[in-house]
């Protein structure tokens, strides 16, 4: 369900009832001693924002018989072929141009580690959680302003994608594995307000479920999770403002195997299953540039399982991945790959889709 605040325009994304704001400290961590950690005792009525107190309105939840036949999920390989101006880096590139973006926090990892963040992103990922695991909330807050300033040209994509959906109005399902906001924009830019599913979080969701002092706050990325109201801002004023008086970062999992995250826990967990119950219910999937892994098992797993068609589509390199995958689970042969990447096989795509 969505709830918009006719007074501060926050648009809030909860499940069934609003979830109760918390935080859970595990494994003997804790924040650091001079920090003031707040957490509303209960979470304000659905029928008032929690910023500003004014009235919400919500959207009702689609019924049974609205449950899309197609599933789309884009990955990097899809934002990064998306235009021909400037794109988010796939994982390879990830870490050099977060370095420049900000050489004060990931210019500053020093060896081995950076050379694990070159070699393998994941991999830096996890020893920076073993020997540094502090640094993890303000490295994810750097990460989040890093995606935040891509978005879509008229030429994009992502933006000619949903003129086109709008024009057929085909009820698709859609869901995306990035952390930047291109189809989010090209959805609104459209004049559609259209549900994505993003199981892993995205850079522009905060979570109401605590708050800290941004001055002197540490806390381990892998330590501390919160639960509470998601919503997405997408002023870059009102962006910045919450980057920089929260410790907290955004509700986006880190890039790491086992994607945890600190913020909305409740709202990833909710994500992940709506990602399972659209691959239960779909006729077809379209795999846009995710690279097969497997090790992401809420992703993979259902994939493995799903009755749906799979139309995968990621280059020769994803294409020969995505085949060895499929015969190592026994997929059924329905199942088509098309070796061209995102920009090459679009008309293919949009035709197959029906728009």
């Amino acid at each position: 369900m969505k709830l918009s605040c006719v007074f501060c325009n926050r648009k809030y994304l909860i499940g069934e009832q609003p979830q109760t704001s918390s935080v859970r400290i595990t494994g003997g961590f804790s924040i650091s001693s001079g920090t003031s950690l707040r957490v509303p005792s209960n979470q304000p009525s659905a029928k008032n924002c929690p910023n500003c107190r004014h009235p919400v309105v919500s959207a009702p939840h689609p019924t049974q018989s609205q449950i899309p036949p197609k599933v789309i999920l884009f990955g990097a390989g899809a934002s990064a072929g998306s235009t021909k101006g400037k794109a988010p880096p796939i994982g390879d590139q990830l870490f050099g141009e977060l370095a420049t973006f900000d050489p004060s926090g990931w210019g500053s990892i020093s060896e081995p580690i950076k050379s694990a963040f070159q070699s393998d992103f994941e991999d830096g990922m996890m020893q920076m959680a073993q020997f540094d695991d502090n640094r993890l909330p303000p490295l994810q807050k750097s990460m989040a302003a890093f995606f935040f300033q891509f978005i879509p040209d008229e030429h994009n994509l992502y933006t000619q994608f949903c003129e086109r959906l709008k024009i057929g109005n085909l009820l698709i399902g859609l869901a995306s594995l990035n952390y930047e906001r291109l189809l989010e924009l090209a959805i609104t830019e459209s004049g559609q307000d259209l549900e994505i599913c993003l199981p892993h979080g995205c850079c522009n969701l905060f979570c109401d479920g605590a708050t800290t002092d941004a001055l002197g706050s540490e806390f381990p990325g892998m330590g501390v999770t919160t639960n509470g109201l998601v919503y997405s801002i997408n002023d870059e004023s009102q962006f910045n403002y919450k980057l920089a008086h929260d410790s907290f970062p955004p509700v986006m999992s880190y890039f790491e195997p086992y994607k945890r995250v600190t913020s909305g826990a409740n709202f990833i967990d909710e994500q992940k299953q709506k990602w399972a119950a659209l691959c239960s219910a779909a006729k077809e999937i379209y795999l846009i540039g995710v690279k097969p892994r497997l090790i992401d098992t809420h992703i993979w797993g259902v994939l493995e399982k799903t009755p749906a068609k799979i139309i995968y589509c990621s280059r020769t390199k994803g294409a020969l991945l995505f085949k060895e995958w499929a015969q190592s689970v026994n997929r059924p042969p329905v199942d088509l790959v098309l070796d061209g990447d995102f920009q090459g096989e679009f008309e293919r795509i949009c035709e197959m889709i029906g728009i």
